[in-house]
């Protein structure tokens, strides 16, 4: 996505997140030596249904605004879907008093819920306009 589009703020923001991603994946790594599990690598249908569509997206669009506005729709699709995910996952943390893992699954969630308001603001400071 992030070689795709071209409004350099939403460069720089996919670009951001792609950093805190890896991030993300060291908390995960965490949780799972804190409940003393191997991780193990599965595909996601869901996930993988949603890149489809940004691929899609991207396929069928010229460069430029439209594309733009499309890349954030697909884009915050994914953070829903994080969101969904790790809002869950800290849930059931919870439930199961598992402190240490509750609170490395809502540092996580914090910085996707941040995500998706920084790309509904970069929808909003009038590429959407423009795209229109």
């Amino acid at each position: 996505m992030e070689k795709n589009a071209t409004a350099e703020k939403l460069k720089k923001a996919i670009s951001k997140h792609l950093l805190e991603t890896e991030d993300h994946v060291k908390r995960l790594e965490q949780c799972f030596d804190i409940l003393e599990l191997k991780p193990k690598a599965e595909r996601c249908a869901a996930m993988a249904g949603l890149i489809e569509e940004g691929e899609h997206i991207i396929e069928e669009t010229e460069e430029g605004t439209v594309r733009d506005a499309g890349i954030i729709a697909a884009a915050q699709k994914i953070e829903h879907y994080e969101i969904a995910t790790y809002g869950t996952l800290a849930a059931f943390a919870k439930v199961l008093k598992y402190n240490e893992a509750i609170q490395l699954l809502r540092e996580t969630l914090s910085e996707e819920k941040k995500c998706d308001s920084d790309l509904t603001a970069l929808a909003d400071t009038n590429l959407n306009t423009k795209a229109k």
